[in-house]
C-alpha cells in the first residue's frame, strides 16, 4: 500500500498499527484470524490487540465467522467522516460556550469603564420563559401601589393567580390589557375581573411586547419576533428585567396609549 494512503489515514486518527493492520486485511478478501494477525506483525501483541479494537470500534475492520475482514473503504470513510463531524459539533459547541462566558465576563467591565454605566443596570437578560414567569411572581409581591400587566391571551394566569390575590389584598390596583378571542381566554379574563382586576382589550389585533410593570419601578418584558398567529411556531426575543427609569418610562407610556384607546372586555 502507498505511503500516501497511510499518511491519510494517520492524519485522520489512525495509528500506525491500525493502518497496517487494515492494508493487511484489504489484500485478503477472505480475512484472518486475530491469532493469524498477531502471528506476522511487526509490533507486540498488545499494541496490535489495541489497533484491532480501534479498527472494530471504529467500523474499519468487521467480525465475520471468527476473522477479521476490511470493511468497504467507501464505507468506512464516510463513517470517519460521520465521527468527525460529531467531534468538531461537540468542539464547536464548547467553544461557542467558552466564547459566550468570556464575553459575559468581559463586556461588562468595558462598556462601564468607557461610559460609566453597566449593561445589567440597563436590562437583566432572562434565559428561559420559566425564568420570566418566576421573575413575574416576585415583581408582583413587590408592588404596593399598581401593576400593569399587557398580554396576549393571558394563558400563564394560573401561574401568578395567587400572588395577583395577595397583591390586591394589599390594595394593589391591577390593569390588564389582553385579548378575549376564545372561550377559555373569556373564562379568565372573568376570572381576574372576578379577583379585583381591571380587564381592557386592545384595539389592536396584535401587539409584540408582554410584560409585568410594579409601581413603575420594576418591569419583565418579552418581546415576541413574530405573529403567533401565523400559523408557525413563533420566535421570540430573550425575556428581559429592568429597573431603569428610560425603559420603563417606554413601556408605562405605550401602555397608558393603548389603556385609553381599549375597550372593557
Amino acid at each position: 500500500m502507498n505511503d500516501e494512503a497511510q499518511k491519510l489515514m494517520e492524519e485522520l486518527g489512525f495509528s500506525r498499527e491500525g493502518c497496517s493492520i487494515y492494508f493487511s486485511l484489504l489484500e485478503k478478501p477472505s480475512g484472518e484470524t486475530i491469532e493469524q494477525i498477531l502471528a506476522h506483525s511487526s509490533f507486540s501483541s498488545r499494541d496490535a490487540e489495541r489497533a484491532v479494537k480501534e479498527l472494530v470500534e471504529k467500523g474499519i475492520v468487521l467480525v465475520s465467522s471468527n476473522k477479521l475482514e476490511a470493511s468497504e473503504p467507501k464505507q468506512f470513510v464516510a463513517r470517519i467522516q460521520d465521527m468527525k463531524r460529531t467531534e468538531m459539533s461537540r468542539d464547536l459547541d464548547a467553544l461557542n460556550a467558552k466564547s459566550t462566558r468570556l464575553l459575559s465576563l468581559l463586556e461588562p467591565q468595558y462598556w462601564e469603564l468607557r461610559l460609566g454605566v453597566r449593561p445589567e443596570d440597563l436590562l437583566e437578560p432572562l434565559p428561559t420563559l420559566e425564568e420570566m414567569e418566576i421573575r413575574t411572581v416576585k415583581v408582583i409581591a413587590n408592588a404596593s401601589r399598581k401593576i400593569s400587566i399587557s398580554a396576549e391571551t393571558f394563558g400563564w394566569f394560573g401561574k401568578v393567580k395567587e400572588e395577583i390575590y395577595r397583591a390586591i389584598e394589599r390594595r394593589v390596583k391591577f390593569r390588564l390589557l389582553m385579548t378575549a378571542k376564545d372561550s377559555e381566554a373569556v373564562s379568565r379574563a372573568r376570572e381576574a375581573m372576578g379577583l379585583g382586576m381591571e380587564v381592557r382589550q386592545p384595539t389592536e389585533d396584535w401587539y409584540p411586547v408582554r410584560g409585568t410593570l410594579s409601581d413603575d419601578k420594576e418591569l419583565v418584558f418579552l418581546i415576541w419576533a413574530t405573529n403567533e398567529r401565523n400559523g408557525r411556531r413563533p420566535k421570540f426575543f430573550r425575556p428581559h428585567f429592568t429597573k431603569n427609569d428610560g425603559m420603563i418610562r417606554v413601556f408605562a407610556d405605550a401602555f397608558d396609549k393603548r389603556w385609553s384607546d381599549a375597550s372593557p372586555v
